[in-house]
């Protein structure tokens, strides 16, 4: 009876299927992909974006600018105040404003690498308190506080300024051999001169940076950037001058 009453099921089980039609199964697939869905593919678009080489300088915050001396229409008394904050070093801090008061032909880029932000400046003595020749003053650009960090990492410049009057003019003269055999004593790995700004200026390269020299006045300007500097940068520099007071009054 009980196998009777079994085989009865599966025959009506198999009648209602028939019944459906003849394949009772092809939607099943339609209904579990219309359940879960097509995969989504997803597509980004990547906008290339450009790293500007330099910044302008008059955003530049000068460390030293809060300094202060004597009158500055007084050079002698002037070079007495700074000398006296020596602190055993001969290139002693010194402001902006002081800098340009004695060395007022001086000049300074309009532009330096992307990323940097501070600028200390100095001006460099001998030991009798007088203002020295080689150099005469110095500026280092930072792409953080100064002294914070160790230089090799946040100063990416370093330009000093010396008085040179004899070379800058033979450099000037009509038919000057301006080649680099000028500075063949330079211990460089590379060496390259370029017009720049209408003037004559050497890339001398080393394993740890660039170093760009040209004269302007009775001053030779020396100006070394890091092996991560971008040489564009450092020649854009030496390319734009002015004189330092022209620049803007921003404090660290």
């Amino acid at each position: 009876m009980r196998t009777r009453a079994h085989m009865a099921t599966v025959l009506a089980a198999v009648f209602v299927l028939t019944a459906c039609g003849d394949a009772p199964f092809t939607s099943l697939g339609q209904r579990t992909s219309g359940w879960i869905g097509e995969p989504t593919v997803v597509t980004t678009t990547t906008v290339a974006t450009t790293v500007p080489i330099v910044v302008d300088a008059k955003g530049l915050k000068w460390f030293n600018d809060e300094l202060s001396g004597a009158p500055l229409d007084d050079p002698a008394a002037l070079k007495v105040a700074v000398f006296a904050r020596r602190a055993g070093d001969l290139f002693i801090q010194a402001s902006r404003t002081e800098i340009a008061a004695l060395l007022p032909e001086v000049k300074f880029p309009t532009s330096t690498p992307y990323l940097s932000e501070y600028v200390t400046s100095q001006l460099v003595f001998d030991e009798r308190g007088d203002l020295a020749d080689d150099p005469v003053a110095a500026f280092g650009i930072w792409s953080s506080e100064p002294y914070t960090r160790s230089r090799s990492v946040a100063q990416m410049i370093i330009m000093s300024v010396s008085v040179d009057p004899e070379v800058a003019a033979d450099v000037a003269s009509p038919g000057a051999d301006n080649s680099c055999e000028r500075f063949a004593d330079r211990g460089t790995e590379v060496c390259a001169v370029a017009m720049v700004g209408g003037r004559p200026v050497w890339s001398l390269e080393a394993s740890n940076g660039t170093t760009m020299v040209w004269f302007d006045g009775d001053y030779r300007y020396e100006l070394f950037g890091r092996a991560y500097v971008a040489p564009e940068a450092l020649q854009k520099m030496a390319g734009g001058l002015v004189p330092l007071s022209e620049l803007g009054t921003t404090r660290g």
